[in-house]
C-alpha cells in the first residue's frame, strides 16, 4: 500500500528547452525528428545527447549536449530526493544556438571538393565496391586493375 502511495509522487520536472534565432528551426535529438523551435519536451534521463537544428537558408548547427544530474538526482541521493521526500524538483535546461545563414550559391572549396570526389568515386564503383576517385590530371588505372 505504502508503494502504491509513493510511486506517483516522483517530484523531479526536467525539461529540455531549445531556442534558435531565427525561430522555425527542424530540431533532431539523437538523429531522431522531435520539432522545430522553439522546442520544449520533457526529458527522463541524463548524460549526452546530440542535438542537430536545421533550417533552409542557414547552416545545419550540431553539437552534443551533456545533461548533468544536480545534486539531488545522483544516486543514492534521487531515492530520497525524488521518491520518498518529494519536495517538486525543477530541473529545466535552455539550449539557444544562433543559426549561421548561408550565402546565396556558396560552398566553400574544400567542402566541395570532397562531395566531387566522392560522387565520382561512387560513379565508378564496380562490383567489389567503390574505388578511390581520381584528382584533376591523374591518369586512371589501366584495365584489369594492374599496374
Amino acid at each position: 500500500m505504502l508503494l502504491a502511495c509513493l510511486a506517483p509522487s516522483c517530484a523531479a520536472d526536467r525539461r529540455l528547452m531549445v531556442l534558435s534565432e531565427p525561430p522555425g528551426a527542424l530540431v533532431r535529438l539523437d538523429n531522431q525528428l522531435v520539432g522545430t523551435t522553439p522546442y520544449e519536451a520533457p526529458f527522463d534521463s541524463y548524460g549526452t545527447r546530440r542535438l542537430t537544428l536545421y533550417k533552409d537558408g542557414y547552416l545545419p548547427h550540431s553539437r552534443l549536449l551533456v545533461l548533468e544530474p544536480p545534486w539531488y538526482a545522483r544516486f543514492p541521493l534521487d531515492l530520497f530526493s525524488e521518491v520518498l521526500i518529494p519536495v517538486g524538483w525543477r530541473d529545466w535546461r535552455e539550449e539557444r544556438v544562433t543559426l549561421e545563414s548561408v550565402r546565396e550559391g556558396e560552398i566553400s572549396a574544400p567542402d566541395l571538393e570532397a562531395v566531387l570526389l566522392r560522387a565520382e568515386s561512387l560513379r565508378l564503383a564496380e562490383p567489389a565496391g567503390p574505388r578511390p576517385a581520381l584528382r584533376a590530371g591523374e591518369a586512371p588505372p589501366p584495365p584489369g586493375g594492374g599496374p
